[in-house]
């Protein structure tokens, strides 16, 4: 499919765009577990996105991230995440914003940190999850980190990311031989849709 999403597909682009902004007020405020409900029947939607569709001519998944709704006129992002077999993230925040993730295609292990970041950044495994077509996880504080594993070795996955306001910028986490953590900020790579 890619360029970046199938002409089909804009329906349900449309949809979704739609589905967020019935779930958010004009103040930018998010129930984020109805929006979860919401955005699950995505997964079963005519024009769904699969992970295949994010591969040209057979060749292996790569790691993107395809806009579908930008931050400047929405007030919040949505992004497809393409996962290729075995990506693994480094542990990462979303510079303080709101956000959800649902498999659209595919299992993610998600891990999940309580992060403080006091002199120096301290994290603390909270909770693993598998998500599989359907599942979702949402986040809505600052103190949350997490990292992100596709599970299979031999087949892609994708997942819908809706996030409030624009990630522009992360900060991935690293342990340290002492036991303390030591950080980096990244600048987020995105591609737009081009349906």
């Amino acid at each position: 499919m890619h360029d970046a999403l199938k002409p089909f597909a804009n329906d349900w682009m449309q949809r979704i765009v739609g589905t967020i902004d019935t779930c958010i007020d004009h103040d930018g405020n998010v129930h984020l577990q109805r929006l979860a409900q919401a955005l699950t029947a995505a997964t079963t939607c005519p024009g769904c996105p699969r992970a295949a569709d994010f591969t040209e001519d057979g060749s292996t998944a790569s790691y993107r991230r395809v806009v579908l709704a930008d931050h400047t006129r929405n007030g919040y992002e949505a992004l497809l995440i393409s996962w290729p077999p075995g990506h693994e993230t480094p542990i990462h925040d979303h510079d303080g914003l709101w956000g959800m993730e649902i498999m659209l295609d595919g299992v993610l292990q998600v891990e999940a940190f309580d992060l403080s970041l006091q002199d120096r950044p301290h994290l603390v495994s909270r909770a693993v999850s598998v998500i599989g077509i359907g599942d979702h996880l949402a986040f809505s504080h600052a103190d949350y980190a997490h990292r992100c594993r596709n599970l299979s070795s031999n087949r892609a996955a994708l997942s819908l990311h809706v996030y409030g306001g624009a990630l522009d910028n992360y900060r991935s986490y690293h342990p340290q031989d002492d036991g303390r953590w030591s950080s980096q900020t990244h600048q987020t790579v995105r591609e737009p849709a081009r349906a």
